[in-house]
């Protein structure tokens, strides 16, 4: 097996195409797409395009290898025809053959085809599908060129010295159709982690036979406890859908990829480490000892959420994995533990730039959602990760695995008052059905106490009298205004002590996943709260702190069920306090062998407190 970087402009020899492949296929849009991209490499910038899996079969008359092409026909046929266009500023030192395709009863064979492409008549009549697929790409090449000779240079000199392809040579006992077939289950090409165990399996490097199988059982136990979405949620904010192989998210995080980095950048980085390597087996054990680590990170429980907060807020695991595992000075534990508590307090600072363009920080009773939800919705998830965490009930660890793939996560207000915002009759009508099921309640408690109801009830007549004008077919007056005129009324029946100075605070916030729903978004407390128990009746996952908020489990004996009031949100500040604040203890006291440090930097105030 040979596996290496091969310039575009140095691949040599004759390629056939068998016929379990299909033929050439590429429409406008791939040809298209593969130019601009080689187009837009800039001088000095490297660019790998997909695998090519070949099989050397024979050697030519001239000595050319002659190779069975077992995966990258397309890229490679496509290649051919924007270099045959190119031929007076690059050479072309292949050939490609579609056996099926083969030049008999007059009619071209695709080797014919391909060799003098440039002279055919592109709009004539094709005898088969590839002939018209060929001849159409040829086409569109010579459209996006113009016939401009310049462009055309500057792109045969990038072919040349920035563009290449992986060059993965099988053995030549392998059998072609089983490896087909393996690459191409669920049309998913070679990733970077089948490329780079390709390269930890391949000869040299200090790496025997049975240091192979050593890699080879390794590599299997990994990936599968890589399966694990709780582990594999802690480790990495990725989507796992994006990793058919889970391995190569930790060739990721190892060699630090850019989000934005081209598709083989992790196996560029390796072939390059190994390229003058004499010893392959040591890069696996560091592999393997960073694991390790980050499997002793996973099982240790407040390390688990530690570590977990920070890498879902995008702390880069391999700064935290260098930081303990650096052989000149590795971390005791008990520095690296501090070293995470330094993390995590940085990132519970939120600093801005005043207008004399000098920094400063943020009193946390100043943070208000419309200027600093970003930094509110940080502190909340903390607050939730270490709420369970000081319980330190081994069984009940925080869900990332839920957080992370639960849809996209926000801030909501605990109380809204503002409905200003929504806009269709749709919005309008769930708004009034749900607030009028609040209300209802709220007057049946309230006529069993002997309360005076009348207004409340006048209330719910007006909201029928909505609601039934926006079922009306052709109804002539405005909706709008009517339900302007009547949603201030049912808000201001459903809030109770409201400081409107608190509305965008932290005492008035809760991370929720209610999504794009206007309606319940702009919804008071009671609305959100009958949300909330549908919600954890149907088994979404509600942030335990927030489940607490709308259970009212911060708030004190005297609270009122139905509304979240000045006083409720006194408690819910008191209980973030207890959580990030007032853990602050002597060395001597511990509890559950923890000291429990301060992670905010000052109390959190309420108002003027």
């Amino acid at each position: 097996m040979l596996l290496e970087q091969k310039f575009v402009g140095n691949i040599k020899g004759q390629f056939l195409i068998e016929a379990y492949q299909r033929g050439y296929r590429w429409a406008d849009d791939e040809i298209i797409h593969l130019l601009e991209d080689i187009s837009e490499v800039r001088d000095g910038q490297f660019y790998c395009l997909q695998p090519v899996v070949v099989k050397q079969v024979g050697v030519g008359s001239k000595g050319e290898a002659i190779y069975e092409l077992i995966d990258g026909q397309q890229r490679l046929t496509t290649l051919f025809l924007i270099m045959k266009y190119l031929n007076q500023f690059i050479d072309l030192n292949y050939s490609i053959e579609y056996v099926t395709r083969k030049s008999e009863n007059g009619n071209v064979g695709s080797k014919e085809l391909l060799d003098t492409i440039e002279t055919r008549n592109l709009d004539s009549d094709s005898t088969n599908i590839d002939e018209l697929f060929i001849k159409n790409a040829y086409k569109i090449i010579k459209g996006w060129f113009n016939d401009d000779k310049k462009t055309q240079k500057k792109f045969a000199s990038k072919l040349e010295e920035y563009v290449s392809v992986i060059w993965y040579e099988v053995d030549p006992d392998e059998n072609s159709t089983d490896i087909f077939t393996r690459l191409n289950i669920g049309k998913i090409n070679l990733t970077n982690a089948e490329l780079v165990k390709a390269l930890f399996l391949s000869k040299g490097g200090n790496i025997d036979e049975k240091k192979q199988h050593e890699i080879a059982l390794e590599w299997d136990r990994m990936e599968k406890e890589l399966h694990n979405k709780k582990f594999w949620a802690f480790i990495t904010n990725e989507k796992e859908e994006n990793y058919p192989i889970r391995m190569e998210v930790l060739f990721d995080i190892i060699e630090k990829k850019p989000s934005k980095e081209d598709d083989f950048f992790t196996f560029n980085s390796f072939y390059k480490k190994f390229k003058n390597s004499s010893n392959k087996y040591e890069t696996w054990e560091t592999i393997v000892r960073y694991y390790q680590q980050l499997q002793e990170w996973y099982k240790n429980f407040d390390l688990f959420h530690q570590i977990g907060f920070l890498i879902a807020q995008g702390e880069n695991i391999k700064d935290l994995l260098d930081k303990a595992l650096n052989d000149s000075n590795p971390m005791l534990k008990s520095a690296f533990r501090d070293e995470i508590i330094k993390l995590i307090r940085k990132k519970m600072v939120f600093v801005k730039v005043n207008e004399k363009q000098q920094e400063e920080e943020i009193d946390y009773a100043d943070l208000n959602y419309e200027s600093h939800s970003s930094f509110i919705q940080t502190l909340l998830l903390l607050f939730n990760v270490e709420t369970i965490r000081q319980k330190g009930d081994e069984d009940n660890r925080f869900p990332f695995e839920r957080y992370k793939n639960q849809g996209t996560w926000s801030l909501e207000h605990i109380h809204a008052q503002n409905s200003e915002s929504l806009k269709s009759n749709d919005e309008w009508r769930e708004w009034l059905t749900s607030h009028k099921k609040s209300l209802e309640t709220l007057i049946e408690e309230q006529k069993a106490a002997g309360t005076d109801v009348s207004e409340k009830e006048k209330v719910i007549s007006e909201i029928d009298n909505v609601i039934t004008n926006i079922n009306t077919k052709n109804y002539r007056g405005s909706i709008r205004d009517e339900f302007n005129a009547v949603a201030p009324k049912v808000t201001s029946f459903l809030s109770d002590g409201d400081d409107y100075t608190q509305m965008h605070s932290l005492s008035n916030m809760a991370l929720l996943t209610v999504g794009e729903n206007a309606a319940l978004n702009n919804s008071t407390f009671d609305v959100k709260r009958t949300k909330i128990i549908e919600m954890d009746k149907n088994g979404d996952y509600i942030p335990l702190c927030t489940r607490n908020v709308f259970m009212k489990y911060y708030s004190g004996s005297d609270t009122k069920l139905h509304f979240w009031s000045d006083s409720d949100r006194k408690c819910y500040i008191k209980a973030i306090n207890k959580v990030l604040y007032d853990n602050d203890i002597d060395n001597n006291n511990k509890q559950g062998n923890e000291i429990l440090p301060r992670l905010i930097k000052s109390k959190i105030r309420y108002g003027s407190n």
